[in-house]
């Protein structure tokens, strides 16, 4: 019995005990440690978004309309407290940490429906799920389908992009005071009105919507911050022309979305060759294969230009489908205080049809002409009046189609918005655009996959071996 306590005692002083007692020690204070960091980290307050499109963080121009906030300003949660949606309220909450200003609350409608019946108007409800931005008396109800864009699918509408951060945004700065330009949509030429998913973003972004029609007016009423004018039938009058033009030489804002038409409209055209350009009267089809939607050439997916417009959308990567385009044509020489800058083009291998051709074919024809062509321009005139000691400076965004609105594309939307922020001298507004919910596809090169093969099959395995045939001998001398 002695001999077996001495022998037990012994084993304590071994080698293999200290080195057991050590790696035990060792191992017990690395659980100890990861304990308290993240008992220490779920303390900070700070947190990363380690999405690939940064799909919780706050672009530079909200962080801008917080800084200059002066009142309080309350978001509340729609529903039962605990129960939101988890992406909405990780957004919410960035808007709650960075401006002392914001406070967050919870509004039941069904405990509640005294308070409630405050925002409902036109007989609408408050649905659980949408959010209510409110200063003073002023407020504005964001639904939770406000929320999302969404894509018109074989198997229905799906979600495609959220929305939360342009929608909230734009909500505080409505409530908060700021201004809504005016834009008037022309008529009496056959103008198509906006879709109404369209229209609903411009309310969305605090653009003022009126209607104008230019027949026995002498000017553009003082309040029009812009015109549009989308897809005419038929062409202005000229004393509608010159009201139009003595609008943007004073400073005015406009966007063009002509159509394709068989006649030549004279008069929109002496407004366009004012700034330098015009309509070519062409259809425009594209002979590069993966630059137009498969089988028809006429949905064309124009090449991107580098401009803050349409910057967002090619930075996502997303397609912008332009149907039945006509060609936009720049002058050879304009004056000096014009800048047209290209939005869209074709591809060298497009080709130009013109609207007097009876070819129907869409094969390339001798007399068609070759490309790369224009299918939407960005123009800006900056004239110095010396009446009034100052710069005046026109700014126009032509698109030679209309119809690239029907698309159902959210890029189609963005590009429309886009133009409209531009026009007004809203760029900071460009940069808040719905966040992608699509899957970022990883793309690997064939020497990027050989690199991985060998890290997987050959280098992790062999280190693997070697570290245990390491271990192995060195615990075998113990």
């Amino acid at each position: 019995m002695k001999f077996a306590n001495k022998k037990v005692f012994q084993s304590f002083k071994s080698r293999k005990f200290k080195y057991g007692s050590y790696a035990t020690l060792m191992t017990l204070i690395v659980i100890a440690v990861l304990i308290v960091v993240n008992l220490v980290v779920d303390m900070i307050p700070v947190r990363i978004d380690l999405t690939w499109n940064k799909l919780y963080s706050l672009s530079e121009q909200t962080y801008k309309v917080l800084d200059n906030l002066e009142d309080e300003i309350w978001i509340y949660y729609i529903g039962e407290e605990g129960n939101t949606n988890p992406a909405v309220e990780e957004i919410v909450q960035r808007y709650a940490s960075y401006s002392s200003l914001i406070s967050t609350g919870y509004m039941d409608p069904v405990r509640d429906p005294i308070t409630a019946q405050k925002y409902i108007k036109d007989g609408d409800q408050l649905s659980a799920g949408s959010l209510i931005v409110e200063c003073g008396d002023v407020y504005r109800v964001i639904t939770q389908y406000d929320m999302y864009n969404f894509v018109q699918t074989a198997s229905g509408l799906q979600v495609e992009s959220m929305a939360v951060e342009q929608r909230l945004t734009s909500a505080i700065m409505f409530v908060s005071g700021a201004s809504m330009p005016v834009a008037y949509q022309l008529e009496g030429h056959g103008e198509a009105p906006l879709d109404a998913a369209t229209a609903r973003q411009m309310e969305l972004e605090n653009f003022h919507m009126e209607s104008l029609n230019l027949i026995g007016l002498d000017k553009v009423p003082e309040d029009a911050d812009l015109l549009i004018i989308n897809g005419p039938e038929r062409d202005l009058s000229e004393e509608e022309a010159d009201v139009l033009k003595a609008y943007l030489e004073n400073k005015g804002r406009a966007i063009f979305l002509m159509n394709l038409r068989l006649e030549d409209m004279a008069n929109f055209q002496s407004v366009f060759r004012t700034y330098g350009f015009q309509l070519s009267n062409s259809l425009v089809i594209e002979g590069e294969q993966g630059n137009y939607v498969v089988g028809n050439p006429l949905y064309l997916i124009p090449q991107i230009n580098d401009h803050e417009i349409v910057a967002p959308i090619k930075n996502q990567g997303i397609p912008v489908i332009i149907p039945g385009a006509q060609a936009i044509e720049v002058q050879d020489t304009v004056r000096n205080t014009l800048t047209i800058q290209p939005l869209l083009t074709t591809s060298e291998k497009a080709y130009a049809r013109s609207t007097d051709s009876e070819e129907t074919s869409l094969e390339k024809q001798e007399d068609d002409e070759s490309g790369s062509f224009v299918l939407a321009a960005a123009i800006e005139d900056n004239i110095y009046n010396y009446a009034a000691n100052e710069t005046y400076m026109t700014r126009i965004v032509v698109i030679g189609s209309s119809q690239f609105l029907n698309t159902g594309w959210e890029s189609s939307t963005d590009l429309f918005m886009n133009s409209l922020n531009w026009i007004f001298e809203r760029e900071d507004s460009i940069s808040i655009r719905p966040k992608s919910l699509g899957v970022q596809p990883l793309n690997v090169t064939s020497t990027q996959l050989r690199i991985y093969a060998a890290l997987s099959l050959i280098v992790i395995p062999l280190g693997c071996m070697i570290l245990g045939l390491v271990t192995w001998l060195r615990r075998r001398n113990l």
